[in-house]
């Protein structure tokens, strides 16, 4: 606009931001769902919801695990330096580093309606199969979680599709 109009960019936004009331806003990418993708989701969450007496989601359970990186945060359109010319720019601002296999931690940890369990952190190198998955956290950390949370009533552990949760093993033992 700026080009076709052939005046001062300061002019436009002044205009557009004070004259006009208007801001900006960066356009935001969702999940595409089809008319039939949401009519079975709908579909799904209603059943689930009339499975529950009220009050019943307080008997859940969630637990999923997220592996943190140490790695400097960028955004290559939004990162600048300003600069008079690249070579006053100090070498370590200039570049960011990126490793193949970033140092690393995975933290699991559970919350319900009323509570939340200990988080557990998984020891750089270990590798979450259902072994580890049994011992790590079923053993150790739902088993206590259980008493103080729930006491002896009828509770729902919530978990999610990863391997290690759906494995034969944890089903059968």
């Amino acid at each position: 606009m700026v080009r076709e109009l052939s005046v001062y960019h300061e002019m436009i936004r002044k205009k557009v931001v004070e004259d006009l009331g208007l801001k900006s806003f960066k356009r935001k990418k969702i999940h595409h769902l089809n008319p039939s993708i949401r009519t079975k989701r709908l579909a799904r969450s209603k059943a689930l919801l009339q499975g529950f007496a009220p009050g019943a989601q307080e008997q859940i359970l969630f637990s999923d695990e997220k592996i943190f990186t140490n790695e400097e945060a960028w955004n290559r359109q939004n990162d600048r330096i300003l600069a008079t010319s690249s070579t006053t720019i100090s070498e370590n601002l200039k570049y960011i580093d990126r490793v193949q296999k970033p140092m690393s931690v995975m933290v699991w940890g559970g919350v319900s309606a009323n509570a939340r369990t200990n988080l557990i952190f998984v020891p750089q190198g270990v590798k979450i199969n259902s072994a580890t998955y049994q011992e790590m956290i079923l053993e150790q950390e739902i088993s206590v979680t259980r008493q103080n949370l729930f006491r002896n009533n009828t509770w729902i552990f919530q978990k999610d599709s990863a391997p290690a949760h759906v494995s034969k093993a944890l089903k059968t033992g």
